[in-house]
């Protein structure tokens, strides 16, 4: 989305506005909780091992009741898709598990993509989540790394994981806090502020977020000068200002009247913004959603390129005008046909073009409906895999936004998804690629196409505009020509129902983790019942073992199909 009706960077057809990212380092953390362990997914006592002592000592016990609410939430929150997860025989996941659950997480509850927890079109094993810290808290990053490397990240640990990145997100809040004070001269936090003091630090507080300003460096001049620029920025600014006053006005119902203008409360206030702000903008995801289904294909969950472009040269609101080359890097285009390129309409909605925020973690952008979608099987099946027919009976009895349900699964779905289950000794694995396509074609309009890792690039306008030579927006010449040559190739095409592209190779996102060297704790299993436990799980994890289907990795010896 390169114009928009709502708050992401609004990019005339000729030139564009870069603001500069948050640079701000989060200060101390916090930590950390004391719960009684809890048995794994897989049964066994998942210890904590020394990573709450080792985050004690380099952070201190100052916040530690606060942050032992935040773990005990997120395990709740999380573990219905780590029991999903393949997981080792002592209930632990791997660096590439923790990365792709805690992004799922994040997406779906808050709209942020993490930034070091997304792959940029990259595997899941490409790098550790613990680069999420990289610049910012380096401390915290040596601590879980060290700690995932050697043993693995229970559901407890991958909680802690969650609530620390959650504490230094609220640090980051707090600084932008400050500089809110600080533009607008009120330098003293202890003073309480008059109401309408209160509203124009929480608009100051706002609008520096959705420019992602740098909160070192911002002067009162500059501020001035952005505040004076919201509306032309962001069309509907004025919407955003009542979100965020609507906040301050729920939060504040919860405290006494007499602390409702205090520090304490504002960062209260503050903090509900930065978590309930992606769900509440979400809606603009879905309007655009909306719209490119009334120019959709035959069902396809695809768009041909002259409709996309649409009015472009006649409307100077058109919200459609990224150039062929960007949304090829996106993954948001499908070239099955050359002649006739067409959007992916929910590869397209949750690409980084659609992002409308950036703080120093992470980017708010659109939320992922095929999360939702996907929880609801993890939550039945609370295994890695599961038979066709299991899925085939949840799916056909699982709706979505635009999906009704019941409904009866094609023939030709059916074949796909025993095709894949005898790929994998008669099981279909949840976290992989082939899964991932077959749900795409279930929802075309809610779950992306998966590519192939490293065959995209899923940059920001800005890291486009950054690091690449070709336009971010087409011409009103290339339009021309784009539609001219797209509506050729439609009329060509007569009025056949246009199929969907399917390619065979498998890439599972996660494998079962090797086995630990170490014995299990003693009293949670005899060693023959790890060993019993161990021949189990061999036949799932061989392939994984000897090399065929490691995360990021596929040997497939059919023909390649590559849609960007």
């Amino acid at each position: 989305m390169v114009f928009s009706s709502g708050f992401a960077y609004v990019i005339p057809l000729y030139s564009v506005a870069i603001t500069q990212l948050n640079t701000v380092s989060a200060g101390q953390g916090f930590f950390l909780g004391s719960r009684q362990q809890h048995l794994s997914a897989g049964g066994l006592l998942a210890g904590r091992g020394d990573l709450l002592r080792d985050l004690e000592q380099i952070l201190g016990q100052e916040h530690r009741l606060a942050t032992e609410q935040r773990v005990e939430r997120l395990e709740t929150a999380i573990e219905p898709i780590f029991s999903s997860m393949p997981t080792d025989v002592r209930g632990r996941l791997d660096s590439a598990g923790v990365r792709y659950l805690l992004h799922r997480h994040f997406v779906q509850r808050h709209g942020w993509i993490v930034k070091g927890l997304d792959t940029g079109g990259n595997s899941w094993n490409s790098s550790s989540p613990a680069a999420v810290f990289a610049g910012h808290a380096d401390n915290h990053r040596n601590v879980f790394e060290a700690t995932l490397a050697k043993e693995g990240f229970s559901l407890h640990q991958t909680a802690v994981f969650a609530a620390t990145l959650e504490v230094l997100v609220h640090e980051e809040n707090e600084a932008r806090l400050r500089a809110a004070y600080r533009v607008l001269g009120f330098e003293d936090t202890t003073t309480e502020l008059q109401d309408e003091e209160v509203d124009l630090v929480i608009r100051a507080f706002m609008l520096m977020f959705v420019q992602a300003t740098n909160l070192t460096g911002v002067t009162a001049i500059e501020y001035a000068r952005m505040s004076d620029e919201a509306v032309e920025m962001y069309p509907t600014w004025p919407d955003t200002e009542r979100f965020a006053y609507n906040v301050r006005r729920v939060v504040g119902e919860s405290v006494a009247e007499d602390k409702r203008r205090t520090w304490s409360t504002m960062l209260k206030v503050v903090e509900a913004i930065g978590e309930r702000y992606g769900r509440w903008q979400d809606k603009e995801c879905r309007d655009l959603k909306n719209l490119l289904v009334e120019m959709e294909d035959h069902g396809t969950g695809r768009v041909r390129l002259d409709k996309f472009y649409g009015s472009a040269l006649t409307n100077q609101s058109w919200q459609f005008l990224e150039s062929v080359p960007y949304l090829r890097q996106l993954g948001a285009l499908d070239e099955t046909d050359s002649q006739q390129l067409k959007i992916i309409i929910p590869n397209y909605i949750n690409s980084p073009a659609n992002c409308v925020a950036s703080a120093g973690f992470y980017d708010v952008c659109c939320i992922d409906e095929c999360e939702a979608l996907m929880a609801k099987v993890e939550l039945e099946i609370k295994a890695p895999d599961a038979s066709p027919a299991q899925i085939l009976g949840l799916v056909a009895s699982l709706p979505s936004a635009t999906i009704y349900a019941p409904r009866k699964i094609s023939a030709s779905s059916v074949d796909r998804l025993e095709e894949i289950a005898s790929r994998h000794n008669g099981r279909v694995p949840l976290h992989g690629r082939l899964f991932a396509q077959w749900m795409h074609h279930a929802y075309p309009r809610e779950c992306s196409f998966p590519h192939m890792s490293g065959t995209t690039r899923r940059l920001t306008q800005e890291d486009w505009i950054e690091q690449s030579s070709e336009p971010l927006v087409a011409s009103a010449e290339e339009i021309k020509q784009l539609i001219a040559e797209a509506s050729e190739a439609g009329r060509n095409s007569g009025e056949e129902v246009p199929s969907m592209p399917w390619s065979p190779e498998e890439e599972l996102f996660v494998c079962r983790p090797d086995l630990p060297d170490k014995k299990v704790d003693q009293g949670t299993f005899t060693s023959r019942a790890f060993l019993c436990i161990s021949g189990l799980v061999i036949a799932f994890v061989s392939s994984c073992r000897n090399g065929k289907h490691k995360a990021g990795i596929f040997l497939d010896n059919s023909p390649k199909n590559y849609f960007v």
